[in-house]
């Protein structure tokens, strides 16, 4: 498949995709944001039912440590909640803001919630109060988280990321080309050819 304009696959709860998006926008310049430059994948990297970890867990060890070193340098400083949630419903959320014009500020307000205020974003009050902030409805956004309006369309951006051989966050491809994990703006620029 070749992509238009680059992809990137990232979960929520994932320290790295957040790091990596802070380096597209820097690359990308003054003025512009990563969301100008990307075609956003969701991928959750834990759906249910696969049980609940805390950050301790040793699947996530490596990642952590490696994100709050990289962190430290980009001045970022991590406060995520102990448990790591599903994040199959923040997808959702994202699917919902699409259809108002503002699944670019989900997303971000998402990020921002888990990974440096410490929200639980797999909580559909948390989601709502969010929808709030984007100046969404608040009974029309509980309404359609609850009843799972977007769960099917979540799952097969899902089953789509998998027939692409994508199973780590952050991926970022565009054409036959792609990075795995957090790579600085050198790297990222030579994939994007900037």
């Amino acid at each position: 498949m070749t992509d238009t304009k680059p992809t990137l696959f990232y979960d929520f709860v994932d320290p790295l995709s957040y790091l990596l998006v802070r380096e597209i926008d820097v690359l990308v310049g003054e003025g512009s944001r990563a969301e100008d430059l990307l075609t956003w994948h969701p991928l959750e990297l834990r759906p249910p039912p696969t049980p609940l970890v805390t950050l301790d867990d040793e699947s996530l060890a490596e990642r952590w440590t490696q994100a709050r070193s990289l962190a430290g340098r980009l001045g970022v400083t991590f406060a995520p909640p102990e448990l790591v949630p599903w994040t199959r419903k923040a997808h959702e959320f994202v699917c919902y803001a699409a259809e108002h014009d503002v699944s670019d500020e989900a997303r971000r307000s998402l990020f921002d919630a888990y990974l440096l205020d410490g929200g639980d974003i797999g909580r559909v009050d948390v989601l709502v109060g969010i929808a709030v902030d984007l100046g969404l409805d608040r009974t029309e956004a509980k309404a359609v988280l609850d009843v799972d309006r977007h769960e099917a369309d979540v799952a097969t951006l899902r089953d789509e990321a998998e027939a692409r051989a994508v199973t780590v966050t952050p991926t970022l491809a565009y054409g036959d080309q792609r990075l795995e994990g957090f790579h600085n703006r050198d790297g990222i620029g030579t994939l994007l050819g900037t």
